[in-house]
């Protein structure tokens, strides 16, 4: 039995390897929820100077922090796998995104009650709960629905887009449903693709897909129950 041993020993270690990679993909996202609470924190206590920029720009200012989202999420994404900047980065980029959430939240409360912001929340803690338990669970690749969230995705941007221009409240119901759906798709797939990569290199790469995910989830569930309401 001792030539089995070296075999043993290697699964071992692979399975030691991949629960240390797993848990460090959760602890910075939630690294993320906590520097996102924090943002949304900020909004709160700045509304005095964002509320009177909105009211003035309007579109153009929505058009501009949108763009600086962007940015930094395509900033921490490009240097995810860089130790010491990651960190800023991520930082920058789930606490702009948290100021953005608390903004639109403080918006929706304002007009519809704080009821539908924990709403929002709740459904978007139990959608993640679901979603990773399914893919703990079976196990299963979940890389088949890339296109589907790809395309699903695109039309979101766009769809998006066209409903800000034109002020097309219904519509912008219908795209945020879409984003809801191909999302929740996305969480599959990550967490499929997380639990079978044999690359440990890039916890952050993995948490800041999920934590926009999240993000998009919870601002697309205040889109349709504020409309709802």
């Amino acid at each position: 039995m001792d030539h089995l041993q070296p075999s043993w020993q290697h699964a071992e270690s692979g399975t030691e390897a991949r629960i240390r990679f797993v848990r460090s993909v959760y602890a910075w996202l939630m690294a993320g929820f906590l520097v996102a609470c924090l943002g949304a924190l900020a909004s709160l206590l700045t509304v005095s100077v964002w509320v009177p920029l909105l009211r003035a720009g309007g579109q153009f200012f929505m058009i501009v922090l949108c763009i600086a989202q962007f940015g930094a999420l395509w900033f921490a994404g490009k240097k995810a796998h860089e130790k010491g900047i990651n960190v800023f980065a991520y930082g920058l980029a789930t606490g702009i995104s948290g100021y953005i959430a608390g903004m639109v939240s403080i918006m929706v409360a304002s007009q519809s009650g704080i009821g539908i912001v924990m709403q929002a929340l709740g459904l978007t803690a139990l959608a993640f709960l679901v979603l990773t338990t399914i893919a703990f669970v079976t196990k299963k690749d979940f890389s088949f629905l890339g296109s589907f969230v790809m395309v699903g995705l695109v039309i979101a941007i766009v769809g998006s887009l066209i409903a800000m221009i034109f002020h097309l409240p219904a519509f912008s119901v219908a795209i945020s449903c879409i984003v809801v759906i191909a999302c929740s798709a996305k969480i599959l797939w990550d967490t499929s693709a997380m639990l079978r990569t044999a690359d440990y290199s890039n916890p952050v790469g993995f948490a800041l897909s999920l934590f926009v995910s999240l993000y998009n989830i919870f601002i697309s569930l205040l889109n349709i129950l504020g409309r709802r309401r």
